[in-house]
């Protein structure tokens, strides 16, 4: 064999030997990795750069107390501010927009909902992966998160779950509503509790969209599902976009009941020691994180605070105060549920919703729109 044709056949022998060159994400899974291994002289720099950086800004959904618990433990644990503007899902969006196109980038993380990441800010390709910030062994566990995997609600792994929540549909006052006297949807339909309840606006998104969908799509199905809401919207519902009205309104007696209402600002009210608790109606009900879910802006201004929150957070101490304040159960199986309402834990076989389920959101908010036209002020 001539020696030329022997140094081609060993090259050939050695490109098929070789690996594969690595994926966008198996290079991220693989810098993880590498992330995990940090030394403790490591993190140590990164604390000290985060602390330098001095403050972290963060946009967030109306997440109730969250954002002062938030605000309090980071501080006191870290010396690092964390400035949280909370405001509706498309405000937010309109905000980032804006900032944009003027050349500003202004804000770090954010701590949304999923309809809109799915139905705004994926589109927008503005947030990047988060797992190659993950340093901390107890967050790249596995198996210290529920369903033995880590909470990422989307497979490019930029929407970390914190939280989830079998989101119970309807709030009722116990001295309005006797015991059994509504178990279903359709006992909303009795001409007694014609007026009688509010509802947050559908169309819009947030926990009214979720209702809406949920019910339509999975609980009744497509067409039960549009004849039921059709039928309760003779029923002259109230529909109003403030979440926390709807469960203030409920404990006052205003209404009835209360569909689609912020679980901080009830949670509040519950310990507060007002009249109202969840129906536990029969049809299922969705598991939702809320606005327990965190993703990571490019161009974050402050790379280094970014990184250590986004670890804390997702570590079981930053978990817990976010569990606790939310209402909802920590992804994480090491956090207590200890003081959340058992109604809502999500049971085993419960899982997130996926990101074909949340972009179904954008036609059901037009279905809605038009149901509700009347009753929409």
């Amino acid at each position: 064999m001539h020696a030329k044709s022997l140094i081609l056949i060993l090259a050939g022998l050695l490109v098929l030997a070789s690996p594969p060159p690595l994926s966008a994400a198996a290079a991220e899974t693989s810098a993880a990795k590498k992330g995990q291994a940090a030394s403790k002289a490591e993190w140590d720099k990164l604390v000290a750069d985060a602390k330098k950086e001095g403050t972290l800004v963060i946009y967030a959904g109306p997440i109730g107390d969250a954002r002062s618990a938030l605000m309090q433990a980071f501080r006191q644990k870290y010396g690092i501010a964390l400035d949280i503007v909370m405001a509706r899902g498309e405000e937010l969006i309109t905000r980032i927009e804006t900032e944009r196109r003027a050349g500003i980038y202004g804000v770090d993380m954010g701590l949304h909902g999923m309809t809109t990441y799915f139905n705004s800010l994926k589109p927008m390709g503005v947030t990047i992966p988060i797992t190659p910030l993950l340093v901390l062994p107890e967050i790249l566990d596995p198996s210290q998160w529920r369903g033995g995997k880590l909470p990422f609600a989307d497979k490019e792994e930029h929407l970390a779950v914190l939280v989830l929540g079998s989101a119970p549909h309807l709030l009722i006052n116990t001295t309005l509503v006797k015991p059994g006297e509504i178990t279903s949807h359709q006992d909303l339909l009795d001409p007694k509790w014609r007026g009688e309840n509010v509802v947050n606006r559908p169309s819009l998104g947030g926990a009214g969209t979720e209702w809406f969908t949920f019910i339509v799509t999975r609980a009744m199905g497509i067409e039960k599902g549009t004849a039921f809401m059709k039928q309760f919207a003779k029923q002259e519902p109230t529909i109003t976009r403030d979440q926390r009205l709807l469960s203030e309104w409920v404990a006052r007696g205003k209404f009835a009941g209360a569909i689609a209402t912020s679980k901080a600002t009830t949670v509040q009210l519950m310990q507060a020691g007002a009249p109202v608790v969840f129906a536990d109606l029969k049809e299922p009900r969705p598991t939702s994180s809320g606005t327990g879910n965190i993703m990571v802006f490019d161009k974050a201004p402050h790379p280094n605070a970014t990184k250590l929150f986004t670890n804390w957070i997702l570590s079981r101490e930053g978990a817990a105060v976010y569990a606790k304040a939310h209402g909802y159960a920590a992804t994480r199986l090491d956090v207590s549920t200890e003081g959340i309402d058992p109604i809502v834990i999500p049971k085993a076989n419960e899982i997130i919703l996926g990101e074909d389920y949340q972009k179904s959101k954008g036609k059901m908010r037009k279905l809605a729109a038009e149901i509700f036209r009347d009753l929409i002020k």
